[in-house]
């Protein structure tokens, strides 16, 4: 479990969202849905948000291992 946090804690939020809108604009434009730039935005942003909190719990969990 640690090492998949410390795994989770390196990896860059701007780079993450990067790659994660890239995919979801190919996921969404083949699947021919109209609204496929702002669902892969929008999708993107959920994504990158649950990096941002599992980042956040990692650091929590370091910090009490630590102790």
């Amino acid at each position: 479990m640690r090492c998949m946090l410390r795994w989770f804690n390196r990896i860059h939020l701007v780079w993450a969202f990067a790659l994660l809108t890239v995919a979801h604009f190919v996921l969404y434009y083949s699947l021919g849905n109209a609204n496929w730039l702002m669902l892969a935005v929008l999708a993107a942003l959920v994504d990158t948000g649950a990096i941002a909190v599992v980042q956040l719990v990692g650091k929590q969990f370091g910090k009490e291992q630590g102790k």
